[in-house]
């Protein structure tokens, strides 16, 4: 193993005893998730709830410490052909957002890769304001305040993959390493012995 893997390795076994927040991908502290022959994981904590719609492949209840509202973890999935393209979801997911003044909210767009290969790439956006919710353009009922929206868009052999985490803003902060790390942590599923 070289010697930088082998240090950064490590480091991460380090903040895994030190500092039982971090997501280390270690999997007594995480559970397995499947889909479209697809699989990675997310944090064990995370309580699976059956999907509300059909568009929906997984969906994760956040729980918070204490009093206050927990966070949502979904998987959209509309179809091979579906879902459109980065730019037109980013903008619709920023229509639903205003910040402190009542002005719009500029969002955080970060590329990320999967263990899908290079063909697959991965965005992720982020959004934090007041936000009114919404599944077409714009937002819809009322906004909550100091909320916070991390976004996927996946490419993947099945089609494109909308994976979000929303919630309250530190919550959903706090959870980010967990969330990206099931986006990151995306790979085709082993074939059976049966295969």
């Amino acid at each position: 193993m070289p010697r930088r893997r082998l240090f950064i390795t490590a480091a991460f076994l380090l903040l895994g005893v030190f500092a039982p927040w971090a997501f280390a991908g270690d999997t007594t502290d995480t559970q397995p998730v499947e889909l479209l022959g697809m699989h990675s994981s997310v944090p064990a904590d995370w309580q699976a709830q059956q999907p509300e719609s059909n568009m929906r492949l997984a969906q994760f209840a956040v729980p918070v410490a204490g009093d206050g509202d927990g966070a949502e973890m979904v998987v959209y999935y509309f179809g091979p052909t579906q879902g459109g393209s980065v730019e037109a979801n980013v903008e619709r997911w920023q229509s639903q957002f205003t910040g402190p003044d009542g002005g719009s909210v500029e969002p955080e767009i970060t590329e990320l890769s999967t263990r899908l290969g290079d063909d697959f790439a991965a965005t992720l956006v982020s959004l934090r304001g007041s936000y009114a919710r919404g599944v077409g353009m714009g937002p819809s009922g009322d906004a909550l305040a100091d909320r916070m929206l991390l976004a996927g868009i996946v490419e993947t052999p099945e089609g494109k993959l909308y994976p979000q985490l929303h919630g309250p803003a530190a919550l959903v902060a706090a959870q980010r390493p967990a969330f990206v790390g099931f986006i990151e942590g995306l790979t085709r599923a082993p074939a059976s012995a049966g295969d």
